[in-house]
């Protein structure tokens, strides 16, 4: 502490940048390109016809607690703000969705369609590339149970993504309750179901295998579970399983994966689609079909959502809801590896001799009404020749401007430099 009351800053290695881990600083360039890849997710939703909200990037801990589970309530940010109420920086935004719509939106009209962008938080653990801060955009569709919603939202992901330049990833579509049905069929406990449910979200198949032994699961059944990461692919695998399967909730299940498989090809998305029989993941809040979106150059998915019919009860209004979010910083990461860093800077560059400046103003001013990026000099430039000219450069051509030309003239050069900019065909 100085002197003054003013706390002194420590001593900052040059490494540090004094930044806080899994926190990360956008430069010129990548700050742009990530705010136009948000801008072409949102840009995308709202021609599907999802409204744009914006929620706090603060809400109640009650509230987040009571839409997320014990390992995401683990990884939430917490603080009191000054009048002692506990509050939490939110880690997803489908909870304050929710919140929304069931305090302002209750009486619709349904279905909901809203979409959204923003910042999220977790207070999780750094392994394998892990950031604390990120940049999610993402879809709800609200009061509608049928699969036609959860189809709309997985094309909805597929094709935002594919509106941002990212068309060759693999969505892998699976059901929340084809597992948890298939083991409660068997006569599998709850205890025992937490146990193999953890076990397949992890694919630790030796602890499947060792915690089925203690079941009187009939033979087939667990070989249909031990085949799992096999189980893989296009309708095709909708039948292999049929055959196996005897229980009305896993059945139900399959038959939601192929009508749903159908509509997905009503789409035009089926050769993008992988059904994944095996996947399980948040299996105590998600409710139906659910999805993740790889790319074969991501550590990371993409994008998820799923059907979630039961986080609106929660909030007072039992609504059924789907949706999906995606990770635009892992975007941004996958389309940088495509075609490297952009450093975005002005296409246009005014620069002026000595008497010239008025007149470089002038036609900055107009380039920039028309709507085109560019920067003027701040100081004569050096080695230009006359004193009174302007010059104008481009990655295409080069004009000089007679700093002297009367108003006429100085329109028909500002006329010229925007037709030789203009996109060409």
């Amino acid at each position: 502490m100085s002197s003054t009351g003013r706390m002194d800053a420590p001593a900052l290695g040059l490494g540090s940048r004094g930044r806080a881990g899994g926190f990360s600083d956008w430069l010129v360039g990548a700050a742009a390109r990530r705010r136009r890849l948000t801008e072409t997710f949102v840009q995308t939703f709202e021609v599907w016809g999802y409204g744009y909200i914006a929620t706090p990037l603060v809400e109640p801990l009650a509230t987040v607690a009571a839409g997320v589970g014990p390992a995401r309530q683990a990884q939430l940010f917490r603080f009191m703000d000054a009048d002692g109420d506990m509050l939490a920086l939110v880690g997803e935004r489908t909870v304050s969705v929710a919140r929304v719509v069931a305090t302002q939106l209750q009486r619709g009209p349904f279905p909901l369609r809203l979409g959204y962008a923003g910042p999220v938080l977790r207070n999780q653990a750094l392994h394998g590339g892990r950031r604390r801060e990120s940049l999610q955009a993402g879809c709800e569709l609200i009061g509608h149970s049928g699969l036609a919603a959860d189809a709309e939202c997985i094309a909805l992901a597929a094709t935002a993504l594919d509106k941002a330049g990212m068309r060759d990833v693999q969505v892998d579509v699976g059901h929340a309750d084809f597992v948890p049905g298939l083991l409660d069929s068997a006569g599998v406990d709850a205890h025992l179901q937490r146990d193999v449910l953890g076990a397949l979200e992890r694919r630790d198949l030796v602890a499947v295998e060792t915690a089925l032994q203690a079941t009187e699961m009939a033979e087939a059944e667990r070989r249909l579970l031990l085949a799992f990461p096999a189980l893989r692919g296009g309708r095709e695998i909708l039948d292999t399983a049929m055959q196996d399967v005897r229980g009305e909730r896993p059945r139900r299940a399959l038959q939601d994966l192929a009508a749903l498989w159908d509509l997905l090809d009503a789409h035009g998305i089926t050769d993008r689609v992988h059904l994944d029989l095996g996947a399980v993941r948040d299996w105590d809040y998600y409710t139906g079909p659910t999805f993740e979106v790889f790319s074969e150059d991501s550590g990371f998915p993409l994008g998820s959502g799923g059907r979630y019919d039961g986080l609106l009860e929660r909030f007072g209004l039992p609504e059924p809801a789907t949706g999906f979010v995606l990770h635009v910083d892992r975007c941004l990461d996958t389309l940088t590896r495509r075609t490297g860093d952009v450093l975005v800077v002005a296409p246009v560059q005014v620069t002026w001799a000595a008497g010239a400046h008025r007149a470089a103003l002038e036609l900055a001013r107009g380039l920039h009404v028309a709507g085109l990026a560019c920067t003027c000099g701040l100081a004569p430039g050096s080695g230009l020749d006359g004193d009174r000219s302007v010059y104008v450069d481009t990655k295409r051509v080069r004009w000089t401007i007679d700093g002297r030309a009367g108003d006429g003239d100085r329109g028909a050069a500002l006329a010229a430099v925007l037709q030789a900019l203009r996109p060409r065909r």
